[in-house]
C-alpha cells in the first residue's frame, strides 16, 4: 500500500515538474501554423547570388533581404536594410546608411561588411552569378563606418535601385559565407528575413519556420512549407482537397471552376511575365532569318495562344509589357507575321534547295514543365510536320534545361519575367554577354542601344532605345516570336488571410505592410 502511494506521489510531482519546465509541452489548445505552398517549379538554388529563375527568388524573398524593396510597389523603392539613402546628382555615387538593429539568423550583426562582400560576390566572375549584369557599372564599394556604405559607379545607371531591391541581392552574412563556401550555403542559406531556413528535401519541399525578431513584424505564421507541384493537376486537386492553402499555375479551367467553391479564394492581377520561342542565332537552319520567318508563317499562333491559355493570358507581339515603359506595341503587331502556309512553303523550299535544310528535318523544341509551354510546343511541333519537319517537344526540370539552353540549343519555348524597368526585361536576353542571351544573339547594335539605355536619365531618350532593340530584334530578326503576356492567378484557402499576388509571381509574407495570416 505504501510503495502504490509512494509511487503515486511520485508520478503527481513529475507530471507538475513537466508542467512548469517551459517548452516541455505546448500549451493547451496552442496550433502550430502551417502555410503550405504549392509551387509549379522547384527551384534550382536558394543562394542569392546563384540564383537564376523565379522561383528561387520567390522562396529566398522570405529569407533575405535588401537594402531596400520594392515588394509592395514595383515601381517605388522604400528602406529595408538601408534606413535612408542619398544619390550624388551625377548619379554616380549611392550612400546607404543601415539599420543598427539586424541580425542575422545565426545572429551575427548586419553591417556594411556584409553588403560590400554580397554585391562583390555577385560580380565576381568565379562566383558566375546570374546577376552579375546588373552591376556591371559599380566600380568600388566603399564602407565608410560599420553602418554606412557607399557604391561607387563608373557611369550613371538608371536601374541601380532595382538592382539593389532584387531577391538576388538579398544580403548574406560574410564571416559564415566565408567558412561555410557558396555552393554549401546555397543548401543552408541564412539570411535576415521573416523566416529561417529549416530544411530541403529536393522534389519533396523546402521548410521554412518564422523569425520571431524580424524586423519588420513578428510573422503570423509559424511554419511556410514549400512544395514542389510540376502537373497542374495534382495541384488542382491539392489545393481542392486542402493538401495545400496556396497554389499557382493552375489550368485555365481549373481557375474558371474554383471560383464558384466558397471554400478558395481566387485572385488574378496583370502579370510581369511572358513567354517567348526564340531560335538560335550561330546554328543552322536557325540562323537564317528565312527559317525563323517560316515557322512563324507555318503556326497559327494567335488561335493557338487562345486555346491555350484561355483567358489567364494576353497575345503578345512585343517584350516588354504594358505599364512598362515605352510603349510600342501598335508598331510591333503591325510587324508581326500572319499565318500563311504558302509563304512557310516557300520559305522552307528555299532552304531546302540550297541544301541549308534536311528533307525530314528533326531537332528538339526545348522547354520547361510549364504545361502551357508544353501544349504550344506541341502545337508548333504539330504543324511543321507539315512540312516534313519532325520536332521534338523536350520538357525539362529547370536543373537539367538550364544547361541546355547555355548550350546553343536550337530552338526553345521560355519565358521571362522581372520589375517594371525596360533594362530588366531586355538586357539579360538580348545582349551579347549576358549568360540569358539563349539564343546566342550579337549584334553591336542592339549591344550599343542597351549599354546607353542603362546610362540615360530621361525616360523619352531610355526608351527610344529600347524601341530600337525591339524593332531590330523582334520585328526585323525575328530571333524570338513574342506568344503571350501572363496574369498572375493565385488560388488560397478561405484560411489564408492578408495574401496578395505579385506581379512577378512571388509569395510576399510579411512586408512593411502586410503580415499573412492562416486561420
Amino acid at each position: 500500500m505504501k510503495k502504490i502511494a509512494l509511487s503515486l506521489i511520485l508520478s503527481i510531482t513529475l507530471i507538475a515538474s513537466s508542467i512548469m519546465i517551459p517548452g516541455l509541452h505546448q500549451e493547451a489548445g496552442a496550433r502550430e501554423k502551417v502555410l503550405r505552398i504549392g509551387m509549379a517549379k522547384e527551384p534550382a538554388k536558394l543562394n542569392p547570388v546563384l540564383i537564376p529563375g523565379i522561383y528561387g527568388e520567390a522562396v529566398a524573398g522570405n529569407i533575405f533581404d535588401t537594402l531596400v524593396s520594392f515588394k509592395e510597389d514595383s515601381s517605388m523603392p522604400v528602406p529595408c536594410l538601408a534606413s535612408s539613402w542619398e544619390i550624388t546628382e551625377d548619379g554616380r555615387e549611392y550612400t546607404f546608411h543601415l539599420r543598427k538593429d539586424i541580425q542575422f539568423h545565426n545572429g551575427d550583426a548586419m553591417t556594411a561588411r556584409d553588403v560590400k562582400f554580397t554585391i562583390e560576390a555577385i560580380m565576381d566572375p568565379a562566383n558566375a552569378s546570374p546577376s552579375k549584369e546588373f552591376f556591371e557599372p559599380v566600380e568600388k564599394i566603399e564602407i565608410k563606418d560599420d553602418y554606412t556604405v557607399k557604391i561607387h559607379l563608373a557611369t550613371p545607371y538608371s536601374p541601380m535601385m532595382l538592382a539593389l531591391g532584387s531577391h538576388t541581392a538579398g544580403i548574406m552574412p560574410s564571416d559564415h559565407v566565408k567558412k561555410v563556401g557558396m555552393d554549401k550555403f546555397d543548401s543552408h542559406p541564412v539570411g535576415t528575413g521573416a523566416f529561417i531556413f529549416v530544411e530541403w528535401l529536393p522534389d519533396e519541399r523546402i521548410v521554412l519556420k518564422k523569425n520571431p525578431r524580424y524586423f519588420i513584424a513578428e510573422p503570423a505564421i509559424d511554419k511556410v512549407i514549400f512544395r514542389p507541384i510540376p502537373k497542374p493537376e495534382v495541384m488542382a486537386a491539392e489545393i481542392e482537397s486542402g493538401g495545400i492553402d496556396m497554389a499557382q499555375n493552375l489550368l485555365p479551367q481549373d481557375v474558371k471552376r474554383f471560383g464558384n467553391n466558397d471554400r478558395l479564394n481566387v485572385m488574378t492581377i496583370p502579370g510581369l511575365g511572358n513567354s517567348y520561342l526564340g531560335f538560335s542565332h550561330g546554328k543552322l537552319p536557325f540562323s537564317d532569318i528565312r527559317f525563323r520567318k517560316a515557322v512563324y508563317h507555318a503556326v497559327p499562333f494567335d488561335a493557338a495562344i487562345k486555346g491555350i491559355w484561355q483567358g489567364v493570358g494576353e497575345r503578345a507581339y512585343t517584350w516588354i509589357p504594358q505599364g512598362v515603359f515605352p510603349h510600342d506595341t501598335e508598331y510591333m503587331k503591325s510587324m508581326a507575321l500572319e499565318h500563311d502556309r504558302a509563304k512557310a512553303k516557300v520559305y522552307f523550299d528555299e532552304l531546302k534547295k540550297e541544301g541549308i535544310l534536311k528533307e525530314g528535318f528533326e531537332f528538339s523544341i526545348y522547354t520547361s514543365q510549364n504545361p502551357h509551354r508544353v501544349k504550344l510546343a506541341t502545337a508548333v511541333a504539330t504543324e511543321l510536320r507539315k512540312y516534313n519537319i519532325k520536332a521534338r517537344v523536350e520538357s525539362l526540370e529547370w536543373g537539367t534545361l538550364f544547361p541546355i539552353l547555355k548550350d546553343n540549343p536550337g530552338c526553345y519555348i521560355m519565358g521571362w519575367g522581372s520589375v517594371p524597368d525596360p533594362d530588366r526585361w531586355t538586357y539579360k536576353i538580348f545582349h551579347s554577354t549576358s549568360t540569358m542571351n539563349f539564343s546566342k544573339y550579337s549584334v553591336p547594335e542592339i549591344d550599343k542601344a542597351l549599354e546607353l539605355g542603362r546610362t540615360l536619365v530621361n525616360v523619352k531618350q531610355r526608351g527610344e532605345q529600347y524601341i530600337k532593340v525591339m524593332r531590330r530584334a523582334l520585328a526585323q530578326d525575328y530571333i524570338h516570336i513574342p506568344l503571350v503576356f501572363q496574369n498572375v492567378t493565385i488560388v488560397t484557402g478561405n484560411n489564408v488571410e492578408g495574401f496578395t499576388p505579385s506581379p512577378q509571381d512571388y509569395f510576399h509574407l510579411v512586408t512593411e505592410k502586410r503580415n499573412v495570416i492562416l486561420n
